[in-house]
């Protein structure tokens, strides 16, 4: 398990929790705020300076939803970022409010297996 995936992990058991007793408290706060700074310093929420995308996860899947299967697999090499964070990435990182979380969708397993598969094989 990657760093980035065992903080997601984290921060979604600190929001179940929250979510069951109905309210969150101040170390359970302050434990989301610093996992957060820690997702933030991965590679996949790197910031990129493009004008289009925030950081380089949101670039690799804009090659994704373009149709350019090869060249985000080739960025994906190119930055370090394993298919399993990259997809860790888009589920954590493209909610109801994200303008492009329609188009995530197309990540199905039958993608993300193939993904894996054309990863592995570069």
């Amino acid at each position: 398990m990657s760093e980035q995936t065992r903080i997601i992990a984290e921060i979604h058991e600190l929001i179940m929790d929250i979510l069951k007793t109905g309210s969150a408290t101040v170390e359970q706060g302050d434990k989301i705020d610093e996992l957060e700074e820690l997702l933030f310093e991965q590679k996949c929420f790197k910031e990129i300076g493009h004008t289009d995308y925030a950081n380089q996860g949101e670039e690799i899947a804009s090659l994704f939803f373009a149709g350019s299967k090869a060249e985000a697999i080739d960025k994906m090499i190119e930055c370090e970022i394993t298919p399993e964070d990259f997809f860790g990435f888009v589920e954590y990182h493209y909610d109801e409010d994200h303008k492009d979380e329609d188009k995530i969708t197309m990540f199905t397993d039958v993608f993300i297996a193939d993904v894996n598969k054309a990863y592995q094989a570069k």
